[in-house]
């Protein structure tokens, strides 16, 4: 089958789109599509949605329907990580330095939002569209994962059945009718030109989260601990399997800023297969993981 792509810098990454060259005239629907998620719940944006909720904290305001959506799969998710997905880290990471500038230069914190996130600080009132809350918030730790999600369907509802969208590592792909597999490689975590194995997906969606390329001043990097409010450490990399891009996002974000003991023991509580590499390259593989890992 032959096929088209185009890749655009979007959600602060590159995105690639690839689809049936007959399908190639709907590329460009499909970066709208992004483009409309980034204008709408980028934290680096000041006319966002989601920046312009942050600055009213502690009061009661109407959002979109699709914002509650995303803050209440935020907080259920947070419940089913047993804390470690957690979105109210928005200014320990600007603390940190990885500000809407990417300056990569550490701030001294106000410890104001050193806490981590509990049940009032993310309230939803899904019915009535309202939102009320006592931090701030942000969607870094499952936002390329939804993009996926909505690009997919998006695809899908125009009779586009066969296709693969990454989102800078994170992965959906669907194999439709007289379509070759997909096949994806899985990056090694110490080398980006070594793959450590290879993985088919076929409506399936792979996240992997990594500390090699956003990494700064050191030891300095954006997957951070919900407890500490410092970058994670004990895993190297980490690679999720979903049926669901924002899911596969989501809990690869939490299993990895879990730790490695901590993360494997998490991981047996969700609806996901794993993939994980210590910082000591001890390698545990779940039993559902379908990848092939080289010899």
């Amino acid at each position: 089958m032959e096929l088209t792509a185009r890749s655009e810098q979007v959600l602060g990454t590159t995105i690639e789109v690839k689809v049936p060259a007959e399908a190639g005239w709907f590329l460009p629907d499909c970066f709208t599509e992004l483009k409309r998620i980034e204008a709408a719940f980028s934290r680096f944006l000041d006319d966002s949605e989601l920046s312009k909720m942050n600055s009213r904290l502690g009061e009661w305001q109407a959002c979109s329907a699709e914002m509650a959506f995303l803050l209440s799969k935020a907080v259920e998710i947070n419940r089913a990580t047993d804390g470690n997905f957690d979105i109210t880290l928005k200014n320990a990471l600007e603390n940190l330095g990885y500000d809407r500038e990417y300056s990569f230069v550490p701030k001294a914190s106000s410890g104001a939002d050193d806490s981590p996130q509990s049940p009032q600080d993310v309230q939803v009132d899904l019915e009535g569209n309202r939102v009320k809350l006592l931090k701030q918030v942000e969607f870094g730790g499952f936002g390329k994962g939804y993009a996926l999600d909505c690009v997919s369907n998006l695809l899908l509802k125009n009779g586009v059945e066969h296709y693969y969208i990454n989102a800078g590592g994170d992965i959906y792909a669907k194999k439709g009718a007289g379509g070759d597999d997909w096949v994806v490689l899985l990056e090694h975590p110490d080398d980006r030109e070594r793959a450590i194995g290879t993985l088919k997906l076929d409506g399936l969606s792979i996240a992997a989260s990594a500390p090699n390329r956003r990494k700064w001043a050191g030891d300095k990097h954006h997957l951070l601990n919900a407890r500490t409010r410092l970058p994670a450490q004990g895993v190297k990399a980490i690679f999720v399997t979903a049926k669901a891009g924002l899911e596969a996002d989501a809990y690869a974000t939490a299993i990895f800023t879990a730790g490695f003991d901590e993360g494997i023991a998490l991981f047996r509580k969700l609806p996901v297969e794993v993939l994980m590499v210590s910082s000591e390259d001890k390698m545990f593989k779940s039993p559902g993981f379908a990848g092939e890992l080289f010899s």
